[in-house]
């Protein structure tokens, strides 16, 4: 079982069984300063199914997994307009670090 899978019981009159996506990141949120950073945090938004994802989240911590890897690095390549690695989401681990890999792919310093 992997740990975002685990739901914890909520302490309301409800009951609730509350998913881990549900609850909040530890951690200072850090929003995205560029565009590049801004159209990662969109992509992994919408690949994640979260409504709020800081520039230092870790992909995995946030439940990333190899089949969102492949429908995200898809996208990037569309999005940005060149090859990205696959092993960059888990080299990089960030949307802070991703964003330096992928502006240095841009301009061809990588």
């Amino acid at each position: 079982m992997k740990t975002q899978d685990i739901g914890f019981k909520a302490v309301n009159e409800s009951d609730k069984i509350i998913q881990r996506s549900q609850l909040p990141l530890l951690g200072a949120y850090v929003e995205p300063r560029s565009a590049t950073e801004r159209k990662l945090v969109e992509i992994w938004r919408r690949a994640l199914g979260m409504d709020r994802i800081g520039i230092r989240d870790n992909y995995e911590d946030l439940g990333g997994d190899s089949l969102m890897a492949a429908s995200i690095i898809a996208e990037l390549e569309t999005s940005f307009g060149t090859k990205i690695p696959w092993a960059l989401l888990a080299d990089a681990g960030t949307i802070e670090q991703m964003a330096i890999t992928i502006d240095d792919l841009k301009q061809g310093t990588k």
